[in-house]
């Protein structure tokens, strides 16, 4: 394992193989099989959900008031508890199986607390994106390790196989964060290695991502938040009810809980219809990624990083580390049958 300071991210190199060529082709280190082993159905059944980290509605206020020009004592009074959203499983339960469902999974990691789970999407060949607090532990000044990344996770069916990380990559921003959100880049990548000859990629397809758009805008908000179906399966919210700007993030409205963290906003979820036109935007854009939500239990909202030039520069960082990494840059692709 190598960690490295690269042009203001940070990067974790893992399994890295001790052969010569090895950059030339696949090559599974003890270390990659060791972290194969380790994530036996009942260890993922035992994983914790990560806390999604909470941020009371008197510090956001606080925040809007000096975003707006006033000085350290402005507030100004947020309705958190009444942003509007809906909130459902997904119906029928089978649409987990069709794109761009399948782009959206679960994230099991060990951390120094022990072995938890996050939400991540598919965003290019071999690319995946979470919260950076899903992927290093800014107060330890460390990486978590093990990652393992299950797409249309299902009551302990994994359908699409289970994909090891080959890299990590987070900003700068959240390196030095404290982990004290809002933060303006609580972002991470990782490459994943090939599974079976296939790319992620090729597997589930992936999203498409629009930098700078989270505000203002209507967004699909999907994960797997243990308060509903313990987690156990894809949830979805749909919004346009948000606040914004809060140090570089926004919120919206959303009901979703701890396992929701680093799982996609989306711009224009789904299929267009015959003759729909592109006047709302391109089609399955992420525009943000969950990060933070209420300390209040009246709120229900669920806060983002807004995708600024942070985002790119791991999103580039990974996709340079090999070829095929990144196709299609910012635009969808549907999986390979």
């Amino acid at each position: 394992m190598i960690k490295k300071l690269l042009l203001g991210v940070l990067v974790l190199t893992i399994g890295v193989p001790s052969i010569a060529g090895a950059q030339k082709r696949e090559v599974v280190s003890t270390a990659v099989r060791a972290d194969r082993d380790y994530w036996s159905s009942n260890r993922m059944r035992r994983a914790r959900d990560m806390p999604l980290p909470r941020v009371s509605s008197a510090r956001l206020s606080t925040l809007l008031g000096e975003d707006q020009g006033g000085t350290e004592e402005s507030t100004i009074s947020l309705p958190t508890g009444a942003l509007q959203f809906s909130s459902s499983r997904l119906t029928p339960r089978s649409a987990r199986t069709a794109f761009p469902y399948t782009t959206v999974g679960r994230l099991f990691f060990k951390s120094a607390d022990g072995d938890f789970v996050c939400s991540a999407s598919v965003i290019s060949n071999r690319v995946i994106l979470t919260a950076g607090h899903c992927v290093y532990d800014a107060l330890r000044g460390r990486f978590h390790q093990k990652f393992a990344f299950v797409p249309g996770y299902y009551r302990g069916q994994f359908p699409r196989g289970v994909w090891l990380a080959r890299r990590a990559v987070v900003t700068e921003e959240w390196k030095l964060s404290s982990e004290v959100l809002p933060n303006s880049a609580d972002f991470g990548v990782l490459v994943l290695r090939d599974n079976e000859g296939r790319t992620i990629g090729q597997a589930t397809g992936w999203l498409g991502f629009r930098t700078y758009s989270l505000i203002p805008n209507h967004v699909h908000l999907l994960g797997f938040p243990v308060n509903h179906d313990g987690g156990e399966e894809l949830h979805q919210v749909t919004t346009g009810d948000s606040f914004c700007c809060f140090d570089g993030s926004a919120v919206y409205g959303s009901d979703m809980g701890p396992g929701s963290s680093g799982g996609p906003l989306i711009q224009n979820f789904g299929a267009r219809a015959k003759g729909q036109g592109p006047a709302n935007g391109e089609p399955n854009r992420v525009v943000g990624v969950i990060s933070y939500g209420p300390v209040e239990s009246y709120a229900k909202f669920e806060g983002s990083s807004i995708l600024n030039q942070s985002f790119l520069a791991i999103f580039e960082t990974a996709c340079a580390m090999a070829p095929g990494n990144c196709l299609n840059r910012g635009t969808f692709q549907r999986p390979k049958r």
